[in-house]
């Protein structure tokens, strides 16, 4: 009777504790797109968030938003665990444009205190307050401080080709976000350039293996400040991949399925798993 007990009793716990989980995950996106087309971007957006609603707290910023946008940043900055997704344009009060605040914008600061910040669209923290290319390649090795870090087709400053790059999915890409296909992408991790640095793969959900080990959809993670850079079909032209390809599919099943309960849930997921061990040696 008292092991019946303590089994219902872990699973309200358990109830309880997921209902708690979800509350604590904060994630903010800004829906200022760019490559992508209006209407195009506005159906990604949907999807996206329909498919997150009721299972994360998530906040919708629309283009003109960014003072607002910066706000919650700031707010969500300290204690890590929280995500912003940006959809090819990197707002001018999180980095302001021109590169003019290399160390210590508030982008560099969300994510050195264990933060995640996702991107879609254009070449990661390329462009400022629309698509002008403001910030050009060198956003990326500031904000996350890899001087090597380029997301071109090829690996290195000058390594811009006009094709794309052909992804094909990973197990975990089957895996964790079913809806991903091959697909040509314009801005891939070559995971060679962090080598040296704190930053390291924490996951692939596709790669290409032709010359170095390039990678996207995927994350990378601070070793150091358990922050996390991840890319989600990258392009630099609306019809790069073709419209088969859906971001908003994909980063949310990456979301639901490996993100939050692997990531996100270590710490809870531990100690269910270990409060359920101890129950089933009292049976």
């Amino acid at each position: 009777m008292l092991a019946k007990i303590r089994f219902f009793t872990l699973i309200l716990l358990a109830l309880f504790a997921s209902s708690a989980i979800a509350a604590s995950f904060n994630f903010a996106i800004h829906t200022d797109a760019h490559p992508w087309d209006k209407a195009d971007a506005e159906k990604e957006v949907a999807k996206f968030v329909k498919a997150l609603d009721g299972k994360v707290n998530l906040e919708v910023f629309d283009a003109n938003a960014r003072k607002q946008l910066a706000d919650w940043v700031e707010a969500h900055t300290a204690g890590g665990g929280n995500t912003l997704i940006l959809t090819g344009i990197t707002p001018s009060t999180l980095y302001p444009p021109g590169n003019a605040k290399p160390d210590g914008s508030i982008l560099e600061e969300f994510l050195d205190a264990g933060n995640s910040i996702f991107n879609t669209g254009e070449y990661t923290f390329y462009t400022s307050e629309g698509p002008q290319e403001t910030n050009e390649q060198q956003g990326l090795p500031n904000i996350i401080d890899v001087p090597e870090a380029f997301v071109w087709h090829g690996r290195g400053a000058g390594a811009w080709q006009a094709g794309t790059v052909v992804m094909t999915p990973t197990a975990d890409g089957k895996k964790y976000a079913p809806s991903l296909k091959e697909y040509g992408t314009s801005y891939p991790f070559h995971v060679e350039d962090y080598e040296k640095s704190p930053w390291e793969l924490e996951i692939a959900l596709a790669e290409n293996t032709a010359e170095d080990l390039r990678v996207e959809p995927g994350v990378i993670v601070n070793k150091d400040t358990d922050g996390r850079l991840g890319i989600f079909v990258q392009a630099y032209v609306g019809d790069i991949p073709h419209p088969g390809v859906s971001w908003g599919d994909i980063m949310s099943e990456f979301i639901l399925n490996f993100f939050v309960p692997e990531i996100l849930s270590v710490d809870p997921t531990d100690k269910l798993a270990t409060t359920w061990g101890e129950i089933k040696l009292d049976r």
